[in-house]
């Protein structure tokens, strides 16, 4: 029974109650709170013999009570968390509940870092479930007391595993019943409680993504006495999944290019506490795009987005909140508490493929001891999991040698080249070099893109100016080198929506990371989106772009059209598609005042048209441009002497990491910068950035960056 509405809730510092309903968060842009806060709520409970309490995630950390009596301790703000309630707690028929959460930084709880927002709070409602004395047991992980595992042999046939997990007071058996996808019976049997079982389903419906979802149904019935005390059921599905060096991602034998977008699970208005409303939205947006594979970033999304994935056919990549790794072992006992939860509780699903165990952790320290503890990560997957691909995220720093790139079978890149780095062409000579250093590693990218603040226009769009032209120019020239790469299992879009990053003020926006291709609030597609519609869809449409540009000066324009039809019309011409989604009408001439264009295309008996309204300016208008952005401004590395192999010997370009690990290259570092060290030394900035980088962002006065790099060139690596 849901016990959602009518919550008394106070933040523990000095401020009123109030009352609220769940899903709950008590984040505000304006009101960024990081600390304890209490809700509660006395609840009518019929007579049962177990009572389990039960969170759809408590954001960060929660400690429940009933009656006054502690029920224990949960650490981890994203999976789904139970906690049995004590008959004696239970006083006239009521329960008085009372959690205390805390989203305050800590050092031992995931995520510690992380470029977006750690909100606090009951962020996807509260039950209650009231079962009798024989019952699955729910308080396994927060499972539904089936852990489901569901595969495929190589002659075809479906392997259904179950491993069942009930609290009984006698023998018990457990009948299980399995439905094909039109809800006909295909295999029913009975085994013992708590005695794992296995079957062999002959020729199944494979789920096989986008084109046919298939799901089946598995009913789990417990038996005490010949009597059905307590029943559960998960949808699952048969495939099969592998990932290939040299060809990427194959469903069930078929090569399947991952085209894909990462999801945050904040939405405008209500942060974290979405609802199947703003769940609903997100995949109504996804499937026009065209998009056949979700990253759900960074930690566990609500079931219900699993649901739709199952439903939908998506493959997903579901990961945990690690974005920083430290040698603090409470910490990464945490991480494995994390990924266990994730794993039980979502292992009966056949959209998830991957399991991704660290994400850019090699921007804070690239070394042995935590390339240990991510490898205890991965051997966590494959003892409950082995039939599932194992990842990761990986930043442009992180070498090729670097153990982080030698753990997991399948190894994600987030590059952001003519962005924060380089060049946009650069993307190619990467992948290329990442491919070669790494020929038995399935290799993709798990992040890129730019942001954009749709106030801002340029018809001559630069990196960093933050208008939508240089979204839309830097996407169509980035994803065809992606593309044209046929060893990539594919890529995910950073990112399918604008999302909440409490620290970000940048491009004119406060604290949105605004690399979206749609608004935080769902209601506008930015240019870029129609870009990848146009790439991914087969929904036949035609979009005008830069109909948000609309004072032009000058006197002519070039109309610019992503569609996925093969050519389009105006004013009597007809213009081809060039085959990278785009169609355009150069040099259109714009009258005094207004001028409309309308666009058309005649295709398959159907009509299609779009227009825009162009106003033809005297002066730029000023509306458009962010003061001070540095628009095209890129760090160029004059220091660098290109002559000389970096490869070979120590420069800047390498990590902060790199250096210290190398005595005589630290204690250069140490002779030109001491008062760095100390900070390095303590942690205080992310070792695995380039010492460029951390140089550029404050050169110390009176620092020759030449003469420093030059002394680092002289030893040999």
């Amino acid at each position: 029974m849901e016990i959602n509405r009518g919550w008394s809730f106070k933040k523990l510092n000095g401020s009123a109650p109030a009352t609220v309903d769940l899903p709950h968060t008590w984040y505000k842009d304006d009101d960024q709170y990081r600390g304890e806060a209490v809700y509660k709520k006395t609840v009518e409970v019929p007579d049962a013999a177990c009572l389990i309490l039960e969170l759809g995630a408590a954001d960060h950390t929660v400690t429940a009570y009933a009656g006054g009596t502690e029920l224990g301790t949960h650490k981890g703000g994203y999976s789904r968390v139970r906690f049995e309630i004590p008959r004696e707690c239970v006083k006239d028929g009521k329960i008085d509940l009372e959690l205390h959460l805390n989203n305050s930084a800590v050092n031992d709880v995931s995520p510690l870092a992380g470029d977006f927002t750690v909100f606090g709070g009951l962020t996807r409602g509260v039950s209650l479930l009231v079962c009798g004395e024989d019952r699955f047991d729910y308080l396994y992980h927060a499972t539904d007391g089936v852990i489901v595992r569901a595969a495929v042999d190589d002659a075809g046939n479906g392997i259904l595993s179950l491993e069942p997990h009930t609290a009984v007071t006698g023998d018990a058996v457990i009948r299980y019943t399995l439905l094909d996808p039109q809800g006909q019976e295909t295999a029913r049997f009975v085994g013992a409680a708590n005695v794992p079982e296995t079957r062999q389903i002959p020729s199944p419906r494979l789920w096989d993504g986008r084109s046919d979802p298939a799901l089946y149904t598995l009913r789990a019935e417990l038996i005490v006495g010949g009597v059905t005390v307590d029943v559960t059921e998960l949808k699952t599905g048969f495939r099969s999944v592998r990932m290939d060096p040299d060809r990427g991602f194959f469903l069930n034998g078929k090569h399947l290019r991952l085209n894909g977008v990462a999801v945050h699970q904040d939405f405008a208005g209500v942060y974290s506490a979405v609802t199947k409303r703003e769940i609903d939205r997100n995949f109504e947006l996804i499937e026009e795009i065209g998009a056949n594979a979700l990253r759900l970033s960074h930690y566990q999304h609500p079931a219900y987005t699993y649901d739709e994935c199952d439903r939908r056919g998506y493959v997903v990549w579901a990961e945990i909140p690690m974005l920083k790794m430290t040698e603090d072992s409470a910490l990464q006992e945490n991480a494995v508490s994390q990924l266990t939860e994730l794993i039980l509780q979502n292992i009966h699903r056949p959209s998830v493929c991957s399991w991704g165990v660290q994400n850019e952790i090699g921007m804070f320290q690239d070394a042995p001891p935590i390339h240990e503890a991510v490898r205890k990560l991965v051997n966590v997957c494959g003892t409950l999991d082995p039939d599932r691909v194992v990842t990761c995220a990986n930043l442009n720093t992180v070498k090729s040698k670097s153990g982080l790139n030698h753990l997991t079978p399948m190894v994600g890149y987030n590059i952001y080249f003519g962005w924060y780095y380089g060049k946009m062409g650069d993307y190619s000579a990467f992948l290329d070099n990442m491919h070669r250093d790494l020929p038995e590693t399935a290799l993709g990218i798990s992040e890129y893109g730019v942001d954009c603040n749709l106030r801002f226009h340029s018809e001559t769009p630069l990196v960093k100016d933050y208008s939508e032209e240089f979204q839309a120019l830097w996407h169509e020239t980035v994803y065809p080198i992606i593309d044209s790469k046929p060893y990539l299992w594919g890529s995910f879009i950073w990112n399918m929506f604008d999302f909440s990053s409490s620290r970000r003020d940048e491009g004119g926006q406060k604290y949105i990371n605004a690399k979206g291709l749609v608004t935080h609030d769902r209601e506008i597609r930015k240019d870029a989106f129609y870009y990848y519609k146009a790439k991914w869809s087969t929904e036949p449409f035609l979009h005008i772009r830069e109909k948000r540009f609309e004072k032009r000066c000058r006197d002519s324009v070039d109309v610019k059209i992503y569609t996925n039809l093969p050519s389009a019309v105006l004013n009597g011409a007809t213009a081809e598609n060039d085959g990278n989604g785009r169609i355009v009408f150069p040099n259109q001439p714009l009258s005094d005042g207004k001028t409309i264009f309308t666009v058309t295309a005649e295709h398959e008996g159907c009509h299609f048209e779009d227009s825009v309204t162009f106003e033809k300016a005297s002066e730029p208008d000023e509306s458009y441009i962010l003061p001070n952005s540095g628009a095209g401004e890129t760090v160029k590395n004059w220091f660098l002497d290109e002559d000389i192999d970096t490869d070979a010997y120590y420069s800047l370009n390498d990590t902060a990491q790199e250096i210290m690990d190398s005595p005589e290259a630290y204690a250069v570092l140490k002779k030109y910068v001491p008062g760095l060290c100390p900070v390095l030394e303590r942690g205080v900035i992310p070792l695995g950035l380039e010492m460029k980088s951390i140089l550029s962002r404050e050169t110390p006065e009176g620092l020759d960056l030449k003469e420093l790099n030059g002394e680092l060139m002289k030893i040999l690596k």
